[in-house]
């Protein structure tokens, strides 16, 4: 628990609009979209500054390769920083590649195919640039370098996130959302926007309205994203080109059909998607700070979460999981044997089918993330 510094995140937080939560349809102020921890959550009280190696426990699985992840909690003298870090699932090496500086945070990441650089969702300490609340930066996976801004955002109201590199390394995707546009007091969520780059030095090409979440097929060719209606906040899941054209709905049908969808991801073979869906059972509360500043908070992967598969041409939706976890972001093996899974409680892999779950690495304490395989 977080037992210093509070007056300033409940500064923070009075005028927060969380980037990875579709937060705050009351107030139209912006001053950061990063989502520190809440003072109920039971954040490690420390994060180690340097490399490690952890316990194989996952070595019956025979697993390689390096899972990219960022990962959120306090350092030694209190302060919430966020790592980038690499696993090694052969030999368990934890390599801290890089920390945040105070007052900066990284929301998303996404590793390029090759291997060798990371595209983020980052918001810089505001002395470093007051002109960007929350930015698409570029980093060698090594750590060599610092983030380096990809773009200018045109205002300082316009944030970026969900950044992820097209299997082919040709394109970078990212999902704009301006929380004063449009302007109207019945809309429940803001407004998202899915843009692509052509790398390197492409210009920006709108892809989508009403759109985020964009992840490509393993063959670049196909599209899936959530459309997020701002005014009654329904979820559909959609696929499309590449460029956006031919957008169509993935219908889903069974007797529960999830309100709040995220996160989705194309199997290897391109024949279903993975999504995360919100479980019956349990709703939203809001918590002691919303109640206490009268904040109206919207939903999105912010719910209770299994993981779900659709065939691509829509149809009956299958449960995968049931472990009620938030946060749920995945990641398939270059050899399509399993799936790993970014939540708040815990990184683990399973088989595409959700069988042989196992934890990688515990006791996340409500760090949101996410993670890219790779070889």
């Amino acid at each position: 628990m977080i037992k210093t510094h509070l007056f300033p995140w409940l500064l923070i937080f009075a005028l927060t609009i969380s980037s990875c939560s579709s937060a705050n349809v009351q107030s139209p102020v912006v001053e950061t979209p990063t989502t520190p921890p809440d003072e109920y959550e039971s954040f490690p009280t420390s994060i180690s500054a340097n490399s490690a190696t952890i316990p194989v426990t996952w070595a019956n699985l025979n697993l390689t390769g390096r899972l990219v992840h960022n990962l959120g909690a306090v350092d030694a003298a209190n302060n919430y920083v966020v790592q980038i870090r690499v696993l090694d699932l052969v030999t368990g090496h934890l390599a801290v590649v890089y920390t945040t500086p105070i007052n900066a945070s990284i929301y998303y990441i996404s590793a390029s195919p090759d291997g060798r650089q990371v595209i983020m969702s980052y918001s810089p300490p505001p002395q470093e640039n007051p002109d960007v609340v929350q930015g698409v930066y570029l980093m060698p996976l090594d750590g060599s370098e610092p983030p380096q801004l990809l773009f200018t955002p045109p205002t300082r109201e316009d944030q970026y996130t969900q950044a992820e590199w097209s299997p082919d390394g040709k394109y970078i995707y990212y999902t704009r959302v301006n929380h004063q546009i449009p302007n109207d007091p019945n809309r429940a969520y803001p407004l998202y926007e899915i843009f692509r780059m052509a790398y390197p030095g492409g210009e920006q090409e709108s892809v989508s309205t009403a759109a985020h979440w964009p992840r490509l097929s393993s063959d670049s060719a196909r599209l899936a994203y959530v459309s997020l209606d701002p005014l009654s906040g329904e979820h559909k899941l959609r696929i499309a080109d590449a460029d956006g054209g031919n957008a169509q709905e993935v219908v889903l049908s069974g007797p529960y059909i999830p309100e709040d969808i995220d996160a989705p991801v194309f199997s290897p073979d391109g024949g279903s998607i993975l999504f995360s869906g919100s479980v019956p059972g349990e709703s939203y509360q809001p918590n002691w700070f919303e109640k206490l500043v009268g904040i109206q908070v919207a939903k999105a992967n912010g719910e209770p979460s299994d993981w779900w598969s659709v065939p691509v041409g829509g149809g009956e939706i299958t449960q995968l999981t049931n472990i009620r976890h938030l946060g749920l972001y995945a990641s398939f093996s270059s050899d399509n044997r399993y799936v790993a899974s970014y939540s708040k409680d815990n990184i683990f892999v399973m088989k595409p089918d959700g069988s042989e779950l196992t934890v990688l690495i515990s006791e996340l304490h409500g760090s949101t993330g996410t993670l890219s395989w790779i070889p």
